[in-house]
């Protein structure tokens, strides 16, 4: 007998108005509250739209599943749908189990009473008896790790401060399934980690997760399935490593041949060509020979200058920088249009997509002139056609260091 998923949603639909309420004539206030009386929902105002329209997937018991998309998309939204927050214009979700919300920051918490006594108060809520609360209450206490605070009224955290406390309490309370939302991304880096390996073993144990993220190689990190939102919408839903690459595919396709930056005072102009060749280029392969092209211009004449190309990954993180100085150059003058050639041999990036973004300093200052983290977007595809071996690389890395192998015999 097949088990019923811990997540089932069906058909869920949340409409909303922009603008304020009763913005709208008399008459059509009326037929609009006349139409939800009767369970009608085709009555609708060029004010509304959709934050979930249709949205049908399901979660199997055990399973971490990422909620992926722009800002905007409906993530927040499902979430609220999920835990009853928000009432859905239609359709229907149904969750298998005791459920434990993270969805902002010191949510349920009383701003007058301390930690400890919100500790108490926030566990009642989620579901937990007096006893139960007791008996984990040294391992919340030792896991939000907010020392002598405890005691302080939690009007007075910091927001690092409440997500610790939150996200302590419902953890630790154990539930079948688990919703978090973005607010992880308060927490400092320790405590992250920390949150990942709850999360990590509050799935080891059976139990269910949704995530809400836009740190994909968290999600990629954490997540063995992930649903795609754009606009209300499920785009995608799968194992996580293809829904991201998707997604982030999606994102990337709008920046190709993008390769302009700044204003009409002070520009740069970014491509990418093939060694010897003038054709600009979106797919590199593996271990080929490019020629990364930097163009200045400047209305005025813009003294000693530092320039760097930087490369990054889907997931947004640095991979490398290409520097102008660091490589001999020395402070340039733009005093109308300038071209840098920086030679990329046996390129090492790993088959996947990546960005291309560039930094124009003035000798001395800290802060750039001229910034853009997303200039380009381009392709590395293999050199081969052993496509199973590639996926095996990236699994493992980003970057291909040069290097070859012996078997030695002693």
């Amino acid at each position: 007998m097949t088990a019923l998923p811990a997540v089932d949603v069906q058909g869920i639909s949340k409409r909303y108005r922009r603008g304020a309420i009763g913005a709208r004539s008399l008459r059509e206030e009326l037929e609009f509250i006349f139409a939800r009386i009767k369970g009608s929902s085709n009555i609708s105002s060029p004010r509304d739209f959709y934050a979930l329209k249709d949205v049908t997937f399901s979660v199997p018991t055990g399973s971490v599943c990422g909620i992926i998309g722009r800002n905007g998309s409906g993530k927040t939204t499902l979430l609220k749908v999920l835990t009853s927050i928000t009432i859905p214009e239609s359709g229907q979700a149904i969750l298998r189990g005791r459920v434990g919300s993270l969805l902002e920051v010191g949510a349920g918490f009383h701003p007058d009473l301390d930690g400890l006594e919100n500790i108490y108060l926030n566990g009642a809520i989620l579901g937990m008896s007096k006893v139960e609360i007791f008996r984990k209450l040294d391992q919340i206490i030792a896991f939000a790790d907010i020392g002598p605070v405890l005691e302080t009224p939690v009007k007075r955290y910091s927001s690092g401060m409440y997500i610790r406390l939150a996200f302590a309490i419902a953890a630790h309370l154990e539930p079948e399934i688990l919703l978090v939302d973005e607010v992880l991304a308060v927490g400092d880096t320790e405590f992250q980690r920390k949150c990942l390996g709850k999360m990590k073993d509050v799935a080891g144990r059976g139990r269910t997760v949704l995530f809400v993220s836009h740190n994909m190689a968290m999600v990629r990190q954490l997540c063995n399935m992930a649903l795609h939102l754009d606009h209300g919408v499920v785009q995608r839903i799968g194992d996580a490593p293809s829904v991201i690459d998707g997604y982030l595919a999606s994102i990337s396709r709008e920046n190709i041949g993008t390769g302009r930056a700044g204003t009409d005072e002070l520009w740069a102009e970014l491509r990418i060509v093939e060694a010897g060749s003038q054709i600009s280029r979106d797919q590199l392969k593996f271990a080929g020979d490019y020629d990364f092209i930097l163009r200045l211009g400047a209305r005025q004449t813009f003294h000693r200058c530092v320039a760097h190309i930087q490369v990054y990954d889907r997931e947004g993180q640095l991979i490398s920088t290409l520097e102008s100085f660091v490589e001999g150059i020395e402070h340039f003058d733009i005093t109308s249009t300038t071209e840098l050639l920086f030679e990329v041999r046996s390129l090492g990036l790993i088959p996947g997509t990546y960005t291309a973004g560039i930094a124009l300093y003035a000798w001395g200052e800290e802060s750039p002139a001229l910034a853009n983290e997303s200039v380009l977007s381009f392709d590395v595809v293999p050199a081969t056609v052993n496509g199973a071996y590639w996926s095996y690389v990236r699994d493992h890395g980003i970057v291909r260091l040069a290097h070859s192998a012996k078997l030695l015999r002693v």
